[in-house]
């Protein structure tokens, strides 16, 4: 996003795809990140993938997936993850999830599994 002198009204980010939630560029596995949320359940407020930080700049979720309990843990642990759809403030947009319930005496993991439209 290029800079604006300050107090400029910014343009209108695009809505989300309506007939789209899910990401038609999938990351196989997903890739760790590391990111900062202010609660448990918030999106991040910013992620950082192979060294380049994300401001983001709006976010819509938790969407809980989880895989079927006789599955059992996936190679990335906990079969439950929560989903957020973001976009940064560039204006690109990713799927990010938590891996596993929230747990006060563990460091959540966070991963990016794919990019959206």
């Amino acid at each position: 996003m290029a800079p604006h002198p300050p107090m400029e009204r910014l343009p209108a980010p695009k809505p989300w795809p309506a007939g789209q939630p899910r990401p038609l560029r999938l990351l196989t596995p997903p890739e760790p990140v590391e990111a900062t949320a202010p609660l448990p359940d918030d999106p991040p407020l910013l992620f950082v993938w192979r060294g380049v930080p994300h401001r983001v700049r709006r976010a819509e979720g938790p969407e809980r997936i989880e895989c079927e309990w006789w599955r059992g843990q996936g190679s990335l642990g906990p079969a439950v993850r929560d989903y957020y759809r973001v976009e940064d403030d560039g204006g690109r947009r990713f799927w990010l999830f938590r891996a596993g319930l929230y747990r006060p005496d563990e460091t959540p993991r966070w991963f990016l599994h794919g990019f959206l439209a």
